[in-house]
């Protein structure tokens, strides 16, 4: 049986997509890898300097690129054919580049199966969630309070 994830990124900006967290939850939510990027991109809109950046946890989470890709490596190689579930396609192309060390080493990403989240009743879900925790809706846009929601969704919407 494969394990399932959860996954949630933030980026700096539209345009350039740089990342600047990533959180990874199991089904149960026994499992989490979060990470920073260590420094943060130097170009951040508006929107990310005083909505994403506020919430950053940095301390042991911020990490070089180099270690980021080792962390998130060994997490997600440690799953039993890992299912990661994501509900934008930039999440994917997020998780790809931090497993390839941001571009600069391919070799050694763990395998995985990407599931796209599209299922109405799991949005609507996610959307309820938020409207029914008021603590998490304070905390939107931190990586894990989204991964965490998403799970949650996807658990009560589908099983």
């Amino acid at each position: 049986m494969s394990d399932l994830l959860f996954l949630d990124t933030e980026w700096a900006t539209d345009a350039m997509r740089e990342l600047v967290s990533l959180a990874l939850v199991n089904a149960d939510g026994t499992k989490r890898f979060y990470a920073e990027r260590d420094p943060l991109p130097e170009v951040a809109s508006t929107f990310v300097r005083t909505t994403v950046y506020p919430l950053l946890s940095r301390g042991d989470d911020a990490c070089p690129d180099y270690e980021f890709t080792q962390r998130l490596r060994e997490f997600v190689a440690s799953g039993n054919n890992p299912r990661i579930h994501f509900d934008a396609m930039l999440d994917k192309v997020q998780l790809n580049h931090a497993l390839a060390q941001f571009g600069y080493d391919k070799h050694g990403v763990p395998p995985y199966v990407p599931v796209f989240v599209s299922d109405a009743r799991v949005l609507d879900e996610l959307e309820r969630y938020f409207k029914t925790h008021p603590e998490a809706l304070a905390r939107r846009h931190h990586a894990m309070v989204d991964a965490e929601a998403l799970r949650y969704a996807y658990m009560k919407a589908l099983n």
